[in-house]
């Protein structure tokens, strides 16, 4: 289960979430400066700072790449660190589609820019 093929692939998918969120947080950012209104707190953390997230799966796969090469280390933590990968993918997933939806679902609590 815990190999570098099965860690390259979480990380990649942690990857795919990020850069899937960030797309659809600009796109989000583009529709609501045309019309007029300001995103809320989720989406602008993504699409202002979307390029800092992929370190989240950086730091990860660097601590699951290490343990992977030292004999010492038990299967057992072997195993949480890849099942640590796997949740780090779906927190990421549901934040991301929560910060990518959250602008559709509030427009009565958006502020006009003044504009």
């Amino acid at each position: 289960m815990f190999t570098i093929r099965n860690t390259v692939i979480v990380a990649l998918m942690q990857v795919g979430v990020i850069v899937g969120g960030v797309l659809a947080s600009g796109l989000s950012h583009r529709h609501f400066v045309a019309i007029g209104m300001a995103l809320p707190l989720p989406a602008t953390l993504l699409y202002d700072w979307g390029v800092l997230w992929f370190f989240i799966p950086l730091i990860w796969l660097l601590l699951a790449l290490g343990l992977l090469g030292r004999p010492e280390i038990s299967n057992d933590a072997r195993q949480l660190v890849f099942l640590l990968g796997i949740v780090l993918v779906i927190s990421l997933s549901v934040f991301v589609r929560y910060a990518d939806i959250s602008p559709f679902l509030r427009f009565g609590l958006m502020t006009l820019t003044g504009e």
